[in-house]
């Protein structure tokens, strides 16, 4: 029960720290957030990239928070539930590395439109 609760908790809390980068609430930084060459080249950059990446943190925390409310009320038996936590985990890593690749994309964009200025 413990794995499938922190995945659900994770998918929540990188959705949230997306949102907030999003919405220029999170500045770029060396600790949180989706930190590559491109999202760190500028404010602007940072805030597009999350804005990007925002509907896919939001669709994977749904469906990892939908399907640990559903293995936790069905019960499995521990051993099963913390395969099914660890599921869940790997349902959060390929969200995460979705988002950071649509991310690192649109930053590209705000960088090449900022050359073009």
């Amino acid at each position: 029960m413990t794995v499938v609760v922190i995945a659900m908790t994770l998918s929540v809390l990188i959705a949230a720290m997306t949102a907030a980068a999003a919405r220029g609430l999170l500045k770029a930084n060396g600790a949180v957030g989706i930190r590559t060459a491109a999202t760190m080249r500028s404010q602007e950059a940072w805030r597009v990239a999350h804005a990007r990446a925002l509907p896919t943190t939001v669709l994977t925390a749904a469906i990892v928070v939908a399907a640990g409310i559903v293995l936790l009320l069905v019960g499995l038996p521990e051993g099963q539930m913390e395969t099914a936590g660890g599921i869940l985990t790997a349902v959060t890593v390929v969200g995460v590395i979705g988002a950071a690749v649509i991310a690192h994309r649109a930053a590209q964009r705000v960088a090449a439109a900022e050359r073009h200025a």
